[in-house]
């Protein structure tokens, strides 16, 4: 089914730097990207990732075949040249570290507009390339749009880039592996913080099966039959 109408919306700029990011994607690395017909073709939803590497979200945006929008520390909006190519793609800037109203308020919009968001639930970089204990930040803005998917993205070879002549003419290979979409399945009347902590544990158990071992991290071995997690009935909508 092709996406609706608020799934064809561009903002202005966007298709333009859309192209300019694929062009450089294509020339800085040798991206390869696993499952990615998985990814639902229309509907609201939430795309997170396990965070390595300040190019995760660029690739995931960049190599998907429909309109997202990453939340980025607002520190990258600084960046000589990325800070400004990120303000012309249109990014969601957040405060790490506090409750962001307006980067929230402006992803709960998106949602609501039946667009994707492109989120780390873990707030900031593991500094080991493990997965590190996810905030509940990723249920609390699901919550919000009920109705929404999400799908995991594993996100591996980022951490051995290098941003530089040396590092471009080498084409690093990276992989995104897409899992399957699932959404919450909330409880009755308001959700506790401790439910809320739970759907969150189960939804990046989802994410560690993508990884290998070494990077599952606080998640290896972790059961995920805890139920707060159900398979989309039809994943390509």
């Amino acid at each position: 089914m092709a996406a609706d109408a608020k799934n064809s919306f561009l903002p202005p700029g966007r298709p333009f730097w859309g192209v300019v990011l694929k062009t450089l994607i294509a020339g800085m690395c040798h991206l390869e990207v696993h499952k990615m017909e998985l990814l639902p073709t229309a509907g609201a939803g939430i795309v997170y990732y396990n965070h390595i590497h300040w190019l995760d979200p660029v690739l995931i945006c960049g190599s998907m075949n429909r309109y997202a929008l990453p939340l980025t520390k607002i520190e990258a909006s600084k960046w000589p040249f990325v800070g400004w190519l990120l303000k012309q793609y249109q990014v969601i800037f957040i405060t790490r570290g506090a409750v962001d109203r307006d980067a929230l308020k402006a992803t709960w919009e998106a949602l609501e507009e039946g667009q994707i968001a492109v989120i780390s639930p873990e707030g900031t970089r593991s500094p080991t390339g493990a997965l590190q204990q996810a905030k509940e930040g990723l249920a609390f803005i699901a919550r919000r749009v009920p109705d929404a998917w999400l799908i995991p993205c594993a996100v591996t070879g980022t951490p051995e880039f290098e941003l530089s002549v040396r590092g471009i003419l080498k084409r690093q290979p990276i992989v995104l592996t897409y899992g399957e979409p699932f959404r919450f399945c909330w409880p009755e009347g308001q959700a506790s913080r401790e439910e809320m902590r739970a759907m969150t544990d189960e939804a990046m158990i989802r994410l560690a099966a993508l990884l290998p071992p070494e990077m599952q991290g606080d998640y290896a071995d972790a059961d995920a039959e805890a139920g707060w997690c159900s398979p989309l009935a039809d994943p390509i909508c």
